[in-house]
Order: C-alpha cells, then sequence, then structure tokens
C-alpha cells in the first residue's frame, strides 16, 4: 500500500544529506553502542524454529472482514496470521496529521487504519508498521527528511518550535507508543525507499534511517525492528540524472541506499510479480530488467548481509478474485479467467518462491484487499494506469475469500509447518466495564516532589490505585510510564491527561502487599527528545 503509489512519477531529486557520524551523537549511539546493537539486533522480530510468518493486510477494514469472513467462520480451520499490516505517517502539515491510525482512525481512501481495533482483533500479532515520510504531494521537497536528521536549512530552521524539534519530537511519540503496545513491531521507515513515486533523496533516506533507528534504541523499543524496504520497480527512472540513485540496473544502485548493517534489522522488499504472472502483468508494459530477478537480487543482498527477509507487500495486482478476471497493470482490460486459473497464475508462484527461499525469507506478506472498492486504487474498465479513471494503478481484488477456489487453496498453503501463525478462533470479547460507583477523591498514598520541575506518585482510593505525574511550570507532549511489580517483566503504558487535575495518569492494578518500581518518561513541548525520572518504589498495602 502506498499513501499515493504512482508507477509513472518523474519527481526531482535534491542534495546530499548529512554525515552518518554526525548521527550518532543526535540518536544517542556511541561506536561501541553500534557494535554492541549490531549483536544484539540481528534477529529482532524473527520467527524461532526457522518459520515464516504469515502477515496479513493491510489495512484495518480489511482485517476485520477477513476475520469475520475467514477466521470466525470455525468450520475452516484457518489459522490466524502471525502478523499484520498497518500504515501511518509522519508528515507534518498534511492530511490527516502525523500518526494517524495510531492516535485515531484515519482513511486517506485506502481503507481505515485503526490500530486500537485491529490490535484488538488480532491479540499478540505483529504489527508490520508502514511509515510513510515523502512530501511527494507537495513538492518532492524531502523535508520531513531533512528535518529528521537536522540539517540547517531555513525552511525546516524557521518558527517556533522549528521543524526540527517538532518532528523529532513525533519520532519520539511514535516510538513510545510502539512500546506500549507491548508486541513485536516490524517498522518499514520510509517504506519502498526507491520508488520513485515517494521521490525520496538516498543521502537524506538513510540518515533519517539511522536517526530512528538511534531513537529506538536509545529509548529502549527493544520490541521494535527497523524493515528497509525496496519498492522492487524493474524500471529505471530518471535516467539523464543517475546520481539520483533509481537507476535499478545499476549494480550498485542497493549499496547506494543501504544504511548499514549497525541500522538494518531486516531486508524488506515488495513481490508483486513471480514467475508464473510476468507474461500476463507485464504484457503491455515494458521493464529494464528482469522483475522476478530483481525480487531475487534483493533476498541475495540480505543474504550477503546477514539478514533476515521480509515481503512485506505482496498482491496478485491486476487480477479480480470476486469477478473472476485477469488483466495486465497498464491497462484495466480485463479478461475472463477463474479461481483456479487466478491461483494458478499467480498464488501458485508466490507461495512456491517463498518455499524455495525459506532460508532467509522469514515474513511474507499478502494483502487481502478489495483494491477496486478504496477510492485511491479504483481503475475503471480501459482506464490506462496513471491516466484519468486509473489515477494510481490497476490493482483489482485480492481478496482470498472472494473465490472458494482460491480461499481453499490459501488455507491448505498457510497451513503447511512452514508457517507460523497466531491462534485460531475470534478475538477475545472485551470484559464488560461496570458503571462506576462514585467514590471519594483519593488521598495521595505516596508522593514525591521531583526534582522541582516535577511531581510524581500513586493515589489510592475507591477501587484501586492511580499512578500520577504533574509537570511543574512546562506542558509535555506525552508520558509514559515503565513500571514491575514484585521484580518482573517491564511494563510500559501511556499516561491520559486528566484535565481537572491538571496532571498525567495511570490506573495501576496490583495484589496487596506488592512491590511496584517505576519511573516516568516525559517530553516536554520545547523538547525533541524524552526525560527520564529516577526509579521509585512503593508498596501496595
Amino acid at each position: 500500500m502506498r499513501f499515493l503509489r504512482h508507477r509513472w512519477h518523474t519527481g526531482k531529486a535534491l542534495g546530499a544529506g548529512v554525515a552518518a557520524a554526525t548521527l550518532l551523537a543526535l540518536t544517542g549511539l556511541s561506536s561501541t553502542a553500534e557494535a554492541e546493537t549490531t549483536s544484539a539486533v540481528s534477529g529482532r522480530g524473527v520467527p524461532a524454529d526457522g518459520k515464516v510468518m504469515l502477515v496479513m493486510g493491510q489495512d484495518s477494514d480489511t482485517l476485520t472482514d477477513y476475520r469475520t469472513d475467514v477466521l470466525d467462520n470455525t468450520s475452516l480451520g484457518a489459522p490466524a496470521p502471525g502478523g499484520v499490516t498497518l500504515y501511518t505517517n509522519l508528515v507534518l502539515g498534511g492530511s490527516p496529521e502525523p500518526l494517524a491510525g495510531m492516535t485515531s482512525p484515519a482513511n486517506w481512501g485506502a481503507g481505515t487504519v485503526d490500530f486500537a481495533r485491529t490490535m484488538h482483533e488480532y491479540p499478540g500479532a505483529t504489527v508490520a508498521v508502514g511509515l510513510y515520510l515523502s512530501d511527494a504531494t507537495s513538492g518532492c521537497n524531502n523535508q520531513p527528511l531533512r528535518a529528521i536528521i537536522g540539517r540547517n536549512d531555513s525552511d525546516v530552521t524557521s518558527g517556533s518550535p522549528n521543524l526540527i524539534t517538532r518532528y523529532r519530537a513525533k519520532v519520539d511519540e511514535m516510538i513510545n507508543r510502539f512500546k506500549g503496545y507491548d508486541r513485536d513491531i516490524l517498522l518499514r521507515i520510509g517504506y519502498e525507499f526507491d520508488g520513485p513515486w515517494n521521490c525520496y533523496n538516498s543521502e537524506y533516506y538513510k540518515d533519517a534511517f539511522r536517526y530512528i533507528k538511534g531513537r529506538i534504541d536509545a529509548l529502549g523499543a527493544t520490541r521494535v525492528a527497523t524493515v528497509w524496504q525496496s519498492a522492487a520497480w524493474p524500471v529505471n527512472t530518471n535516467t539523464d540524472h543517475p546520481e539520483w540513485n533509481y537507476i535499478v540496473t545499476d549494480p550498485n544502485h542497493l549499496n547506494d541506499w543501504y544504511p548499514g548493517d549497525q541500522y538494518v534489522d531486516w531486508v524488506g522488499l515488495s513481490a508483486f510479480y513471480n514467475s508464473r504472472s510476468v507474461p500476463t502483468q507485464w504484457g503491455c508494459g515494458s521493464y529494464d530488467t528482469d522483475p522476478v530477478g530483481l525480487q531475487n537480487r534483493l533476498l541475495d543482498f540480505a543474504r550477503t548481509h546477514g539478514k533476515p527477509a521480509m515481503v512485506a507487500e505482496a498482491a496478485p495486482q491486476g487480477a479480480r478474485t470476486g469477478t473472476k478476471t485477469q488483466s495486465c497493470i497498464f491497462r484495466n482490460n480485463p479478461a475472463p479467467s477463474s479461481g483456479q486459473a487466478i491461483w494458478d497464475g499467480w498464488h501458485a508462484g508466490y507461495f512456491d518462491w517463498v518455499n524455495q527461499n525459506s532460508d532467509v525469507i522469514r515474513a511474507a506478506a499478502y494483502i487481502n484487499t478489495n483494491w477496486d472498492a478504496q477510492t485511491q486504487w479504483q481503475c475503471a474498465n480501459g482506464a490506462q494506469a496513471g491516466g484519468p479513471g486509473c489515477a494510481n494503478g490497476n490493482w483489482g481484488d485480492s481478496r482470498v475469500q472472494a473465490d472458494p477456489t482460491v480461499l481453499a487453496n490459501f488455507l491448505t498453503e498457510i497451513k503447511k509447518p512452514i508457517w507460523t501463525n497466531g491462534g485460531s478462533g475470534p478475538a477475545p470479547s472485551p470484559t464488560p466495564t461496570p458503571t462506576p460507583t462514585p467514590t471519594p477523591t483519593p488521598t495521595p498514598s505516596h508522593s514525591d516532589p521531583g526534582d522541582g520541575t516535577f511531581a510524581q506518585g500513586v493515589a489510592t482510593g475507591g477501587s484501586g490505585s492511580t499512578l500520577w505525574f504533574e509537570p511543574k511550570g512546562f506542558e509535555a507532549t506525552f508520558v509514559t510510564v515503565q513500571y514491575r511489580v514484585n521484580g518482573g517483566a517491564p511494563q510500559n503504558y501511556f499516561l491520559s491527561y486528566d484535565s481537572a487535575d491538571k496532571r498525567w495518569e495511570r490506573p495501576l492494578q496490583v495484589p496487596a502487599g506488592a512491590s511496584v518500581t517505576y519511573s516516568f518518561n516525559y517530553q516536554p513541548s520545547t523538547q525533541t527528545s524524552q526525560l527520564t525520572t529516577p526509579t521509585y518504589t512503593w508498596k501496595a498495602s
């Protein structure tokens, strides 16, 4: 999925970015930390026992439909996917706001993205997050990337707070939200980095990737893995400017975009074509390098660098399971087909390819979406991709449940031992919230004035306790807490702001006599990174 997937974008590139060495100071990584990170994160988020994680996507509406139509039909015995795909953006000044989908439901014309809903419906599933960083719709100036890496450019340093401060605050907020999810996150930073429709500059992109990775480690987000995802788009673009690095036939193409082994946990790629589907999908278009060969080149790159590979996006582009047609991807000229022919013409080739490369592919996605039902992806019959009536390409309908033969074959495939999946059956129903009984205002049972810039404590009363944090003389962008009960596993949560009490709060339910150690992370609205309080101890009475 793309916020905009323009396969015919001409774009423009910009100058070089900041040196990687400068970023070490900005991210909190030292050369020693880099060496330690390299070994520590080599398998971050990788499924055990050599299996491949099935990842389904790519929006909350699609995932709800898959649960309703397939997983909740117990007669099918369908295993739940090990992961799900969702998207968010980090572009200030656009609509919706940065981190949309995480902070509240959002729809870019490609289905609703609602992290809270999807995580409830797929408990425990890894979340593969596509992070959009492009200003392609407002000039391709790479402003988000330049702000994140802290370039001294007038358009990012003007204003108060300036864009550097604002973007870096959002990076930290995003990472802290991931920590609060308490599940594995595969963060696809600037996904499809070499897709010219995103118009990323390779130097800015690499430096922004490094900065975000540095903040992940500095903030202790140990369950967040970085994914470096190529578009694997087999067409040279802007050939008059090879320095823009959109020449896929250049042997150094991938090296020009690679942030470095110490920053990349997974090598990712899009895989919309395979050996069985290329003749149909590319029958009315041309490419500069073999589409499947380019995908295999990414897998070899992952092998060379000792990284797991993630097929981050895959779907039978141009096929329509609901209407049983297939078409070339450059013009929507649907030809009658059948469920078995659609399966044989794309799905069988995809699963064969994953199986043949399971030594390096450790996660493989499937986009189970009716693209034609989403305004961003609609393509009228006879329309040329990129033209009127088909602005963002000819995609179709890739839902496996839209055809019984495709569904039966799909379930047979994902039940094989190679796949690691989530649990089957419906998502747990939420426990009904009882009507609260009015209680007296809690009285503090533990508090501390901090260093004069904040106060904090645990208030007790009524049916439970409340952790609280009160800024003194400043406003906070967010406040999180990490606590351990009797020395157990750390738990991370965001606090909610209580405007009446003018403080941030989080309910705390622990057994009587339990010892709770905790600390807060908070970010003043005028700063670019968070601060951490000392660790406090409280014993429940």
